[in-house]
């Protein structure tokens, strides 16, 4: 042929250089199928703010509640293994418990971190630093929503006689 293909590979080419070649062509060919970026490729982006609020909180002998909070995320490329990563941080919020007639509020005035984000094939999950609140849901549109489950110390506060209490609830969390 005139372009000098004789069925194999162009013998001017170095063993090193067909090495480099394959592997130039196996990284970019690899690489994208493995480390997805959400952001960019149309898939559920998570940064700015979010209005979260933890609801029917259930435990021995306690019903809790957050307040509206204030989220702030920060949504990163994801991996192997996530589509997404994310953190950022709750602005102050109350939990506010109830044992019959009696309320008990915990006041958080610094708010918290939210830690180790993920987002998988819309599915989402997130910790707040403190409290210890663990997060699975779903993605919405424009909305986020699934269970929580915490553990509070209401020692000090009006329901002492609690002491320390394992809580299941539900989660929404809507953009403003």
């Amino acid at each position: 042929m005139a372009d000098g293909f004789t069925g194999g590979y162009d013998s001017s080419m170095s063993t090193l250089q067909i090495r480099r070649l394959r592997f130039v062509l196996l990284c970019f060919l690899l690489v994208p199928a493995c480390d997805g970026n959400p952001v960019t490729e149309g898939g559920p982006n998570l940064s700015g703010r979010w209005i979260y609020r933890a609801t029917e909180l259930r435990g021995t002998e306690v019903v809790c509640e957050t307040s509206d909070v204030v989220l702030t995320l920060v949504q990163s490329p994801g991996g192997l293994r996530v589509d997404g990563r994310f953190d950022g941080s709750a602005f102050s919020f109350e939990v506010e418990c109830t044992q019959g007639d009696r309320t008990a509020t915990l006041l958080f005035t610094e708010g918290t971190d939210v830690l180790n984000g993920e987002i998988e094939e819309g599915v989402v999950a997130f910790d707040f630093g403190f409290p210890d609140f663990l997060h699975t849901g779903l993605i919405g549109e424009d909305s986020m929503e699934g269970t929580v489950a915490t553990r509070l110390d209401l020692s000090q506060s009006p329901l002492s006689q609690v002491g320390m209490v394992n809580l299941v609830g539900e989660w929404i969390a809507v953009r403003p």
